[in-house]
């Protein structure tokens, strides 16, 4: 199997370096002021601020997808056409993690730091322990019958975790079911909890796990679930019509929802379904939070990864032990 690296030149680590890693420093005092005055962006310029341009930190990968922060705010993120995960570690740039990851897709770490991932044309999830690259077969039937091509997660504050299983025919596998949404509890449990998508690709839980959000990328909406409990949700509502295909989610201290999609950027919601704009890149097939203090927006870009300083801290991932207050929203 052939892999490409990425490849940085010297100045491009400079630039890295000091946009990225000092991207709280850039903007401390406006932060400072946000945060005191527990001000919600309004708009995306009060998120992205207008002339910032995207830092690639890694390019020449077949397709890049499912970036996930770990309590450091470190972000993996996967190449499913070579079967690769790579890590951006907070200021040393990119590297190789595993490459014998089948397809792999979407990705989250659990409370307890393993990092999940969706193996799409192995038609399972699987759990890596970063330490020892080991993996484990979480998940790979339900009652049965083999999943179609596991895509996207989310991890629950319990430890079970909400996947979509599409079938985008990666490796030219048949569906062998309805394309669904489960639910894996902590004990290995699979139910069926969601079928109202035409092609479920994105999925995210709030932290304070109240709602699941759902992306549909064939009809170009997000639906919301209340959540009950774990893996109980409650009725689906249509909650935003995109006019664009969604992929990946993340979410911000404010609860304001990034979607990516596609060309069309990365589209950024308010809780109450409020557009604050269109984020430009060339291309986001997901996004996530992460970096020095979570205030750097990472992008999945086709062949490339990219990194936009932001505004905002992202909603810390599950993995971080310490919980903080969030803001008061709109």
């Amino acid at each position: 199997m052939k892999l490409r690296f990425p490849f940085i030149d010297c100045l491009s680590v400079l630039w890295m370096i000091s946009v990225v890693c000092g991207s709280a420093a850039a903007y401390a005092d406006d932060d400072l002021a946000n945060s005191e005055a527990k001000k919600m962006p309004q708009s995306v310029e009060d998120i992205v601020p207008p002339g910032t341009e995207p830092i690639v930190l890694g390019t020449g990968y077949g397709f890049c997808e499912g970036p996930a922060a770990d309590a450091e705010g470190n972000v993996y993120f996967s190449d499913g056409k070579n079967d690769s995960i790579y890590v951006y570690r907070v200021g040393k740039g990119v590297e190789l993690f595993v490459n014998d990851s089948t397809d792999a897709n979407g990705m989250m770490f659990n409370s307890k730091g393993e990092l999940l991932v969706c193996e799409g044309a192995a038609r399972r999830v699987v759990a890596f322990d970063v330490a020892t690259k080991k993996k484990r077969i979480v998940v790979s039937n339900y009652q049965g019958t083999p999943f179609n091509e596991p895509n996207d997660l989310t991890v629950d504050v319990q430890d079970g975790f909400y996947f979509t299983d599409p079938n985008y025919h990666h490796r030219r596998q048949p569906s062998l079911m309805k394309e669904a949404v489960y639910y894996v509890s902590p004990q290995g449990e699979v139910t069926r909890v969601s079928e109202v998508c035409v092609r479920p690709n994105g999925i995210l839980l709030d932290p304070a796990n109240r709602y699941l959000y759902l992306a549909d990328n064939a009809a170009g909406i997000i639906y919301r679930y209340p959540v009950i409990g774990p893996g109980k949700l409650g009725e689906v509502q249509k909650w935003i019509d995109l006019g664009a295909h969604p992929d990946g989610m993340t979410m911000d201290e404010w609860g304001n929802l990034y979607v990516a999609c596609g060309k069309a950027g990365i589209k950024v919601y308010t809780e109450k379904g409020r557009s604050l704009g269109t984020i430009a890149v060339p291309y986001a097939s997901n996004c996530v939070f992460g970096g020095k203090g979570f205030r750097t927006l990472f992008v999945t870009s086709a062949d490339k990864f990219l990194a936009l300083a932001t505004q905002v801290r992202g909603a810390l991932p599950v993995v971080c032990t310490s919980r903080e207050q969030p803001p008061q929203r709109e």
